[in-house]
């Protein structure tokens, strides 16, 4: 894509897109959930996982709630019931404890997958939620896949840093396209058997930690960053040219970027992908 469409871009930062990217080879990190796409698929993957029954997951869950009797054998568990208990314990760590702390809470869930479970299962989920029709669907923005065909066409790196786990995202990143080794995100350990385990790899990349991974596995701050949350700020502020904040209507966090001289992109306007 030789020329970038306008859409629903602000004329400031369109300008800015279009006067800088054509004049240099930079890197560009962009959020994933409510960023590249709309809506959330990192809960989305957690929903197939829980639809498909736990197929992978040990018997003992007990360690991951608080009720630790009820699931020392989840295989006696009704799937309604474990889909109501799961996403109540999920809603009681965001309440209680943080969205970091809700998020690492999750791994749980991925563990017993092998890389090519991981990607079978997320690619099923993004076939079952991928509904560009539906304005509560998960799919891409169309500014933003525009930008990444513009960014490729003048050979910039494109990186997806996402609190989601990298595998998942990873599987679906051909759709954007962005390299399934650019993806960065929520990583777990493997056992000898190749399969995830609960334990996270730090930095977990959430908040300060997307930065800490940028630093090890990119090697140095990207020229462009986009994101729409807090989880994002660490990461924008450190973008080398300008870091673009997606408003979805959280005034302290539009405030702090606007203090950091980060520019502001208005939710984007729905708009189908169906031609």
């Amino acid at each position: 894509m030789t020329n970038l469409t306008k859409h629903s871009w602000t004329d400031e930062i369109y300008d800015r897109l279009t006067t800088l990217i054509p004049k240099k080879t930079g890197i560009v990190c962009f959020d994933f959930d409510n960023t590249l796409i709309r809506n959330d698929f990192g809960e989305k993957i957690m929903d197939q996982i829980i639809r498909e029954n736990l197929t992978f997951l040990p018997t003992d869950l007990s360690p991951f709630f608080r009720d630790k009797k009820l699931w020392k054998d989840h295989t006696k568990l009704s799937l309604a019931e474990k889909e109501h208990l799961i996403w109540e314990e999920y809603s009681f760590q965001l309440k209680e404890f943080g969205i970091e702390r809700g998020y690492r809470w999750t791994c749980f869930l991925f563990q017993g997958l092998s890389k090519e479970d991981y990607y079978e299962i997320s690619r099923r989920a993004w076939k079952r939620v991928n509904l560009p029709e539906d304005e509560s669907g998960v799919f891409p923005q169309v500014e933003m896949k525009d930008l990444i065909q513009y960014l490729h066409h003048f050979n910039w790196q494109v990186f997806i840093v996402t609190a989601s786990p990298e595998p998942g995202i990873a599987a679906i990143a051909h759709h954007f396209p962005v390299l399934e080794s650019n993806v960065i995100g929520m990583r777990q350990t493997l056992d000898g058997n190749g399969r995830y385990t609960h334990e996270l790899i730090e930095p977990y990349t959430y908040g300060e930690g997307k930065v800490k991974a940028i630093e090890e596995r990119i090697g140095q701050y990207p020229d462009l960053v986009f994101g729409d949350s807090f989880n994002d700020y660490p990461m924008l502020t450190k973008a080398k040219e300008f870091g673009v904040a997606i408003d979805k209507g959280d005034p302290e966090f539009v405030k702090a970027c606007s203090a950091k001289g980060i520019l502001i992109q208005p939710f984007f306007t729905y708009q189908s992908l169906i031609k």
